[in-house]
């Protein structure tokens, strides 16, 4: 079990890390996170998973870090139900998923300030919440840094963490197996090992440009 110190120490080791990757992603060119994305998105359809899931939660990047229009495109083109999420409030739970139709669909979202092109919040609040349906099979989710054990560290706000939760209770619910997690990131944010506490919950697999980590405690 953690203990209080050693949590507050693990906290101030996650602040750190958060600090060193955002610096090193931002001297990455466009033309490299481009490629690298393209080489990721290659890597995930090796994936069992990938193949074999029919409704997938995936997100929409910022421009620092992998692009994941090439995966949604592809996610489209082989009929995937596809749904990204969207912040509605401060608390950890207020992360919803919204099923999104088409590129096109994407491409006429509004720009955040993160860059990041997103739903209104009037659209999402009147829409089903994918997060309750327990039909999402796949995530493919974001963070700041990753290893080879498949720990990540997310950006702190704990959206994702509670978004996992509530998905695999609803998947449970309708007897359904649990999603598999998939988390993507370029090759500057996997690092040796990922400061975690009791509560850090592993992915199943990484992928990065040039290789995939698979969880041996999971799959």
């Amino acid at each position: 079990m953690t203990t209080i110190a050693a949590e507050g120490s693990i906290v101030s080791e996650k602040a750190a890390l958060r600090s060193a990757i955002k610096t090193a992603l931002g001297k990455l060119e466009k033309p490299a996170i481009a490629a690298s994305s393209e080489a990721i998105l290659g890597h995930l359809k090796t994936l069992p998973c990938w193949s074999k899931s029919s409704v997938v939660s995936a997100y929409l990047s910022m421009p620092r870090e992998a692009q994941t229009m090439p995966i949604m495109d592809a996610l489209f083109t082989a009929g995937k139900r596809v749904y990204v999420p969207k912040v509605v409030g401060p608390d950890p739970s207020d992360m919803r998923m919204y099923q999104i139709e088409s590129m096109g669909q994407i491409e006429s979202f509004p720009l955040t300030k993160w860059n990041i092109p997103e739903p209104s919040l009037e659209a999402v609040l009147a829409a089903e919440d994918g997060t309750t349906t327990g039909d999402i099979d796949l995530v493919i989710l974001p963070g700041c840094a990753f290893d080879a054990r498949c720990n990540r560290l997310g950006h702190g706000k704990g959206y994702y963490d509670s978004f996992l939760k509530r998905c695999f209770a609803a998947a449970k619910a309708r007897g359904n197996p649990i999603p598999v997690t998939v988390g993507i990131c370029l090759e500057e944010q996997v690092v040796p090992s990922v400061p975690v506490t009791d509560h850090d919950v592993p992915l199943d697999f990484v992928v990065t440009p040039e290789q995939v980590f698979a969880n041996p405690l999971t799959r």
